[in-house]
């Protein structure tokens, strides 16, 4: 099923690697990773291409990992090494393509989806567009934890330790998008966006691009950022009531009634009536 999770597409210098199961909101798996990561690494080989755009089919670039898969037991052995050399390689191989990627959001674009936003170069959100990291409120650790490089350490804990969604507009004021761009210039703007890369001298581009990711390396990002997997993938193992809650809601009744009781828990408690002063 992953080539038809995944689909690519070349024309003029552009590989567009399209997430395509609309029917789960574009929901990933690690083979999707997997195949993500094999078709950024092949561009890097590829002199006809020139640029690498990410996107999805349907209503969304993708509304995160497939709750099914992350709800599913498992020891921590195995979710790190699932992290280091699934998801986590392939966003590094964003990070680090000699080509140019841009990430083209709209609908949603959470959790894991948005941790394979983050490393790209460029993240073009629509104006309607969601985002966001919820993963605390179902008990999961952050997989690719390089919000606090993007952000204030106030705002990273806004983002990470609520867990909410915020619109593009949010988004671009705190600097993890690129742009936030009317829905009816939204395709629109992506070209303009590729088509001026696709242009651009192709060994200054490069060269520029890592000399600014070095700045980011030099000061202890990717040290941080690996050394944080352990402890994420240990997060998932932490249980109360909430997590147990949760993961029963995706296991009886699938995930979109489970996010629903999820909104609905997280929903603010009225606050309790103060007595009167006498």
């Amino acid at each position: 099923m992953t080539d038809e999770w995944v689909q690519a597409e070349q024309s003029q210098g552009v590989l567009t690697i399209w997430l395509n199961r609309p029917d789960k909101l574009n929901a990933l798996s690690f083979p999707m990773y997997d195949e993500i990561g094999r078709l950024v690494e092949r561009a890097a080989k590829d002199h006809a291409c020139r640029v690498i755009v990410l996107r999805g089919r349907g209503r969304a670039f993708s509304a995160g990992f497939d709750l099914a898969e992350q709800v599913a037991d498992g020891d921590a052995e195995s979710r790190i090494d699932s992290l280091r050399s699934g998801s986590n390689r392939t966003r590094w191989t964003i990070w680090n393509s000699p080509k140019p990627v841009v990430a083209a959001v709209h609908g949603y674009c959470l959790a894991g989806a948005f941790e394979l936003a983050l490393p790209a170069d460029f993240t073009i959100a629509s104006e309607s567009c969601q985002l966001g990291l919820p993963e605390v409120q179902f008990g999961a650790g952050i997989a690719f934890l390089m919000v606090p490089w993007m952000v204030n350490h106030k705002q990273a804990k806004e983002v990470l330790l609520l867990g909410d969604r915020f619109d593009a507009a949010e988004a671009l004021r705190m600097g993890l998008v690129s742009e936030a761009v009317p829905d009816e210039r939204f395709d629109e703007r992506v070209h303009d966006v590729t088509d001026r890369l696709r242009k651009l001298p192709s060994g200054a581009l490069r060269a520029t691009k890592q000399g600014i990711n070095r700045a980011y390396e030099t000061a202890g990002m990717i040290a941080h950022m690996d050394g944080w997997v352990d402890t994420a993938a240990h997060v998932a193992t932490f249980e109360d009531e909430v997590t147990r809650e949760f993961k029963r809601q995706v296991e009886e009744n699938g995930a979109k009634k489970a996010a629903a009781w999820r909104t609905e828990y997280y929903q603010p408690t009225p606050r309790p009536v103060e007595p009167s002063q006498p």
